[in-house]
């Protein structure tokens, strides 16, 4: 399919990439792809009109920034700075740094909504980026476990009824989530930036492996009993994990 070019979209101060396919088509289409986002329009169209899809495009992606503050963070890197906001599961923390001459690295969550973070002041840029990425990540999965924990222990309740060990959620990018054998649920914080029907496809999954821990059809038997479209939900996590990122 022709590609007629790049643009870059300058959107809430970011500058957004922005790929224009040509395509044997009537209609526009605009999709959140993993390295830019990709406008598809008819093979013929005049130069008027697509400056006018274009602009359609930047509402269209200002209408998505409303509904999700990160959907498009994947688009660049992160540089925190202190006072900044940092949106997840629907919740807004503020960012604060502090340098200090210190050995070691550390963050607490100071009140409901505050991520206090005190660097050493010896590290490099790069290295401050890092640190301050991780404990983000850390004082997120301690906030957002009991909220968790609870959802899960309410489906399990509701269609399970099987003993929970222990839920922890963390970062991890291998998998959305994992049960073991002595009944501890892992979740990870990557679901957070999922919509909440998603995030409960995750736990009944989960959920359903304290009676099966495999992949049979029995299994799937329990999923589907329980969340009878859970393969709508199984599509959104491959086509949309990269949106999932703290």
């Amino acid at each position: 399919m022709p590609k007629a070019g790049r643009l870059i979209l300058k959107i809430e101060g970011k500058d957004i990439p922005l790929d224009v396919y040509k395509e044997r088509r009537s209609s526009i289409r605009i999709s959140i792809g993993k390295k830019s986002l990709i406008l598809r329009v008819p093979l013929v169209i005049t130069k008027a009109l697509l400056i006018e899809h274009v602009e359609w495009a930047k509402e269209w992606v200002r209408k998505q920034l409303i509904k999700n503050p990160n959907v498009l963070d994947h688009y660049y890197l992160a540089g925190y700075e202190d006072g900044d906001l940092v949106h997840i599961a629907e919740k807004s923390y503020v960012l604060r740094l502090k340098e200090e001459v210190r050995k070691t690295n550390s963050g607490k969550l100071v009140g409901d909504d505050i991520l206090l973070i005190k660097l050493n002041t010896e590290m490099s840029a790069d290295g401050k980026q890092q640190v301050i990425t991780k404990l983000i990540r850390r004082l997120i999965a301690l906030d957002q476990t009991p909220a968790v924990a609870e959802r899960i222990l309410e489906l399990n309740d509701k269609y399970f009824q099987k003993p929970i060990k222990q839920v922890k959620l963390k970062y991890n990018t291998s998998n959305w989530g994992s049960c073991s054998s002595s009944s501890n649920i892992n979740i990870s914080t990557r679901l957070l930036c999922a919509p909440k029907e998603v995030q409960d496809y995750v736990f009944i999954h989960e959920l359903a492996h304290l009676e099966e821990l495999n992949h049979s059809p029995r299994f799937w038997k329990l999923v589907r009993d329980v969340m009878p479209d859970y393969k709508q939900k199984e599509k959104w996590l491959k086509e949309n994990s990269h949106l999932c990122k703290i």
